[in-house]
């Protein structure tokens, strides 16, 4: 980290970061069924979450203050896994095996395209 970068500025980083993050996820999700919108979030922010992390490796535009500010706070804040776990747990057997299976691949492949986008705007090779 820069010198002079100190933990208050981390903090408020992460903490407006998580502000519009949790803005974002109600704004998101009010509109839809309770477990969709979970699994909208997730696969979402799976997505963004893949094409911040994996900037740094391949591009380089988000620097540490982005990836405190939108990778830890507004993804953390953004992305719901309690909320998906209570959701799965008070569902009966087989749509809570469904809910799971859906919201782990799908995440998954949100990481892996979130990549994927990265990879192909840089002109790193493997």
């Amino acid at each position: 980290m820069p010198s002079g970068y100190n933990d208050m500025d981390k903090i408020f980083l992460i903490g407006a970061g998580g502000f519009l993050g949790a803005i974002s996820r109600f704004l998101l999700c009010e509109p839809l069924e309770a477990h969709l919108g979970t699994l909208s979030v997730n696969v979402l922010g799976s997505f963004m979450l893949g094409l911040i992390m994996y900037d740094t490796e391949y591009l380089g535009f988000i620097g540490p203050k982005g990836k405190l500010a939108f990778g830890t706070g507004f993804m953390g804040a953004f992305t719901t896994f309690s909320t998906f776990a209570v959701q799965s747990f008070t569902m009966p057997l087989f749509p809570a095996l469904g809910n799971i299976s859906a919201n782990l691949f799908l995440t998954l492949v949100g990481v892996f395209m979130g990549r994927s986008v990265i990879k192909a705007l840089s002109d790193k090779e493997e």
